[in-house]
């Protein structure tokens, strides 16, 4: 297929505004107008319920129940999406405009092979047969680097990484050579380093053909390092569209792109009050808070002999007031590393020492002292919290491991546990399905603050939020450090805010420590070849805007 020309207008939308039927009075898109040039990269940032994901299927005339398009036009290379019969929006959808949704696994079909799967698309829009639909569909899997395609084209969906299963769906956007890309939230939750090779793929697919992208996101910093141009969403409207250097380098125009802008950036890590020394790491000093030496967690694989070594021979120290980020993908046993230190799975072997304490040698009733003092934050707080309990229940429920309140005193320490979280006291009465996910997070803080801990751990509190949601989050815990002076364990593969809240960092890797120090250090002098290329993953607004993009159109020329 030869490339479209560079200035060569394929989608043009025009005051598009969509209803839904449970919503009658409101619009999810509001006159909603731009267009989209061939090889060009928009991005489209908002926070959760801005209407973005309905954008992206009204462009298609594809929207969920009770959707229905209430005025406005849609141009695809000129031609009247909305008018179009039934089988030429079949042809349109997968052909012309492809659309690359998030959590790959649930897009594709789990009871068929994946090259099947993208044969199939082949079939329907090229009118080719099976034979060579399937030899078109291996070329597709090495181009989006699949290694041993031939071999990947038979597994399920469930054979494959979350990475893989990615790849798969943007060589079946691919196949079929369309004009317009539309990738919602795309990599959402993948790895740092999966999420990077995803976007450098689906990016330079999109120059080598000439194809105009439209990036859904909710990462100012993927925008940055990707896109041309770069329009925010509030509320079902598009209210401001700017080129990407002016928006980061002049400001936004908007109140709320600028408020977006701001907490986006990095802050740097404030030092606790009882550190004395920023120099001296936990590990030098005289009696850190947290000591872990040489601890082991192995796990047996169903149905084999293989012993998987979550947790190999891992030593760490946190002192006072510190924090430490230990980062890695998804497997490194950095979330096992965590629930061993409650107890919540054994230990193989090794040492915890708590405040000068050996803990995992303690019984249960000792054990229950001192887990007052050490509090953990899980990831998913909405799966961790009992959803038939009211907050107050939820937040009160740990101050039974201190002394005996009154019913007048458990209410007034949960209304200022509430406060101390940023929230008011109405949402004592909530339930946890009528909480958006940044407040179900600061609940999850909340409790685990109502025990007065030392020490807490932190499991990914700022995956998968909005940008000002999860802003407010690194806001919160940073203020909580300096105010209580608690020391943390901030597990995290989220790159862009281990700079905010850490004053350590350890990279974790198949359960082994591959390199530790200071934030600012590792960050700027890595020595591992694993940390470089973790880190070489981040997408940090603060540098130069289009830098990755630029490289990318450079290989296409």
């Amino acid at each position: 297929m030869n490339k479209l020309q560079a200035n060569e207008t394929l989608l043009d939308v025009s005051n598009l505004s969509v209803k839904f039927q449970d919503s009658p009075d409101a619009l999810a898109l509001d006159s909603v107008s731009f267009s989209l040039k061939a090889n060009e990269i928009l991005g489209i940032v908002g926070e959760t319920g801005a209407g973005k994901s309905v954008l992206a299927r009204a462009l298609i005339d594809m929207l969920p129940s009770g959707g229905t398009v209430v005025g406005g036009k849609i141009l695809v290379n000129g031609k009247s999406v909305l008018t179009m019969s039934d089988a030429e929006k079949r042809a349109l959808r997968g052909g012309e405009v492809a659309l690359i949704g998030t959590n790959a696994k649930l897009l594709l079909d789990p009871v068929e092979p994946v090259g099947k799967q993208i044969s199939r698309v082949l079939m329907a829009h090229r009118k080719i047969g099976k034979a060579k639909a399937w030899k078109e569909a291996i070329e597709v899997f090495k181009q989006v680097g699949i290694v041993n395609p031939e071999a990947r084209a038979h597994a399920y969906p469930h054979e494959l990484s979350g990475g893989m299963a990615q790849r798969v769906v943007i060589a079946m956007a691919l196949i079929s050579h369309p004009k317009v890309l539309l990738a919602d939230d795309a990599t959402l939750g993948l790895d740092a380093t999966i999420q990077l090779q995803v976007l450098d793929l689906m990016v330079q697919k999109g120059r080598d053909l000439g194809m105009g992208v439209v990036l859904i996101t909710h990462d100012l910093g993927m925008v940055a390092h990707y896109c041309d141009r770069v329009g925010i969403m509030h509320e079902g409207k598009l209210l401001e569209l700017q080129p990407v250097k002016t928006f980061f380098g002049d400001g936004p125009r908007t109140a709320l792109g600028k408020a977006l802008l701001d907490a986006a950036k990095i802050r740097p890590t404030p030092r606790g009050g009882s550190q004395e020394s920023s120099a001296t790491p936990a590990s030098a000093a005289a009696s850190p808070l947290l000591e872990i030496v040489n601890l082991t967690k192995t796990f047996a694989v169903d149905g084999s002999k293989t012993v998987v070594r979550a947790v190999d021979d891992v030593s760490l120290a946190i002192g006072r007031g510190e924090t430490l980020a230990l980062v890695g993908e998804s497997g490194s046993g950095k979330t096992t590393l965590g629930q061993c230190l409650v107890r919540l799975i054994p230990s193989d072997s090794g040492t915890i020492r708590f405040d000068g304490k050996s803990i995992l040698e303690t019984s249960q009733s000792e054990f229950r002292l001192v887990r007052q003092r050490i509090q953990m934050v899980f990831q998913e707080p909405y799966v961790s919290l009992n959803p038939r309990w009211q907050v107050r229940d939820l937040i009160a429920e740990p101050l039974s491991l201190g002394p005996r309140l009154s019913s007048a005193d458990r209410e007034q320490r949960v209304i200022a546990l509430l406060a101390s979280v940023q929230l008011t006291a109405k949402r004592a009465s909530a339930y946890p399905h009528e909480l958006t996910a940044g407040e179900q997070k600061r609940v999850g803080i909340a409790r685990a603050l109502a025990a007065r801990p030392d020490f807490i751990i932190f499991d990914e509190p700022t995956t998968a939020l909005d940008i000002r949601v999860r802003g407010q989050i690194i806001d919160l815990v940073r203020n909580l450090q300096q105010e209580m002076g608690l020391s943390a364990l901030f597990i995290t593969h989220d790159l862009n805010s281990v700079r905010s809240l850490a004053h350590y960092v350890a990279v974790m890797r198949y359960g082994k420590i591959v390199e530790r120090g200071e934030t600012e250090e590792i960050f700027a002098r890595p020595v591992q070849d694993y940390t470089k290329t973790l880190l070489q993953a981040e997408l940090p607004i603060e540098e130069s805007t289009g830098l990755r993009n630029a490289r990318l159109l450079a290989r296409a020329i």
